[in-house]
């Protein structure tokens, strides 16, 4: 993946530079260009890929305002040149001074960049219980003749003496 953005641009043997970021695999660097190079990419490209609409080269002064909009103008060409095209543009790779990139089309691909992980699977679908021969305890059931009883109590001790012991079935007649 390819990162572009301009933060700050300021005066430099008496012109106006561009500081470039590039973020390119993990790795930053930068570069400074003046307003000119920008042009020069952009008229060296314009009939080959899709670009946006280039900044305009009048400014109303050179006050911070102006070269700001400048500035962020710059910045959003440079990142529509990369939205536009799926393949990013080899004068543009030139200009941000990437000798590494790979020059073949389906390896600068942007979907061919993606990485995946492995998808995890269940042997088994967790939430289908296989029944078991016993009976589930009670939970609630334990936790409150736990609560009323004691620690330790379990059903059979909470049962009054009579209801352990049915009573005997008087004679039938």
């Amino acid at each position: 993946m390819l990162e572009v953005h301009i933060p700050s641009v300021g005066p430099e043997k008496g012109h106006m530079v561009f500081r470039v970021e590039v973020l390119c695999r993990g790795r930053r660097h930068v570069v400074q260009r003046r307003y000119r190079e920008f042009h020069a990419l952009h008229k060296r490209i314009k009939k080959l890929y899709k670009v946006p609409d280039f900044p305009s080269k009048r400014l109303p002064n050179w006050r911070t305002r102006g070269l700001e909009q400048r500035r962020q103008g710059l910045e959003a060409y440079i990142q529509g040149i990369l939205y536009l095209n799926q393949d990013v543009p080899k004068e543009l790779l030139e200009f941000l001074s990437l000798r590494h990139w790979p020059t073949d089309p389906k390896a600068s691909n942007r979907g061919s960049q993606l990485y995946h992980r492995p998808v995890v699977s269940f042997p088994m679908d967790p939430y289908i219980c296989t029944p078991s021969p016993e009976p589930l305890p009670s939970v609630v059931v334990q936790g409150v003749l736990q609560g009323l009883y004691g620690f330790n109590a379990t059903i059979a001790e909470a049962q009054p003496e009579a209801a352990r012991h049915p009573a005997p079935m008087p004679p039938t007649p």
